[in-house]
């Protein structure tokens, strides 16, 4: 519970920071108490020198400033409001970024995901220190550092920019920044409840080697929340489908029923396929129709079985073939050749893929409501 008073004297910009305050605290689940201060001599008392203006628990004043500055004042203020209850029920959608197009790409599908999950953008760079050999001594370069923290604060101020007509309503943006192994740094962020990560990918070739293009497929294996691999050029606006890749319904039901929320919010039609490649493979369909229709009666879905000698080539076909969809990949930590997602075969479609690639493995703790 957190308490707000708000100052003001009843006039338009006052009454709209206040309906704007109160509709995002509400829509994150966010409690809190509210009172007014509409007297001139109460806001005197409180020190107050300009209003509207918004305090948080006795202690942080947010003036909202008049004229041009009015959005981005009213914006950074309930955001500030917002993080002292650390964002209350929303999603917190972890975009990792070292400030390449791929990383870019990978926010502007974010920043789409989140105004249909209720989300706010953790936009995350992991600073790997750098270190020089002075007369046999090793220094860390903290100049770099605070030039890698100043870029990220940079980016984080541009897309908080001033939105015209939409500016509360635009996802918020967060600036999050660690100094370690990305790798490790990114793994136990992951861990955080009520959490995504989106990462952009380069495909395949030469320059899926680089630092960034490799992280995003360590963390397949890594990853303890919804992953989301955004190839270039893959764009949000136009999602049709979720195409949910089944290997076994009875591992596959957590998974099937995240996406199935997920596929609800986004407001797609539902695929599921199942691709049998052994002849004992006895995939039961009306398992499958049971939780659709017990669980997601809205949805529009279909079902297909698809004998195939050759998965790779299938996996392949799918995911080049058109830009409207996402597909879902349930990976399994088993030995290799007793699961047929291992994690050669997600690799692949994230090499190859046009789609967004949503991976959910059994480290993955999926929470939305």
């Amino acid at each position: 519970m957190i308490n707000i008073k708000i100052y003001g004297t009843g006039t338009p910009t006052y009454q709209l920071a206040k309906a704007k305050m109160e509709e995002r605290l509400s829509a994150a689940g966010i409690e809190y108490s509210l009172a007014e201060v509409t007297q001139v001599a109460d806001i005197m008392h409180d020190k107050v020198e300009s209003v509207p203006a918004i305090r948080v628990n006795d202690e942080h004043l947010f003036e909202i400033k008049p004229n041009g500055s009015y959005n981005q004042s009213l914006r950074d203020a309930i955001q500030n409001i917002m993080k002292v209850e650390d964002y209350g029920k929303m999603v917190r959608i972890m975009v990792p970024t070292d400030f390449s197009d791929p990383s870019y790409n990978a926010y502007n599908f974010a920043d789409s995901l989140a105004k249909h999950v209720n989300g706010v953008i953790m936009m995350t760079h992991v600073y790997y220190p750098t270190s020089t050999d002075v007369n046999q001594f090793v220094v860390m370069n903290e100049e770099a550092e605070k030039i890698h923290k100043e870029k990220l604060e940079d980016l984080v101020k541009s897309l908080n920019k001033d939105w015209i007509g939409s500016f509360v309503s635009e996802p918020m943006v967060e600036g999050v920044f660690r100094v370690g192994f990305p790798k490790m740094e990114l793994t136990e962020m992951s861990k955080t409840p009520n959490t995504m990560m989106v990462m952009g990918t380069t495909g395949s070739g030469d320059t899926f080697k680089k630092v960034f293009g490799s992280l995003s497929l360590d963390m397949i294996d890594d990853c303890y929340c919804p992953l989301f691999l955004v190839p270039p050029g893959a764009v949000y606006s136009k999602m049709e489908e979720m195409v949910f890749l089944s290997e076994d319904l009875k591992n596959d039901t957590n998974h099937l029923l995240f996406a199935g929320r997920l596929c609800s919010k986004l407001g797609t039609e539902f695929r599921l396929i199942h691709y049998r490649i052994r002849p004992d493979d006895e995939y039961d369909v009306s398992d499958t129709i049971k939780i659709m229709e017990n669980y997601f009666p809205e949805l529009k879905y279909h079902i297909e079985v698809i004998d195939t000698s050759d998965l790779f080539d299938n996996i392949k076909t799918l995911v080049q073939e058109g830009d409207n969809k996402i597909v879902v990949m349930a990976t399994k930590h088993r030995n290799i050749f007793q699961s047929i997602f291992h994690k050669s075969v997600t690799e692949f479609a994230a090499l190859n893929s046009r789609a967004p690639l949503l991976i959910l493995s059994d480290l993955t703790h999926e929470e939305m409501a």
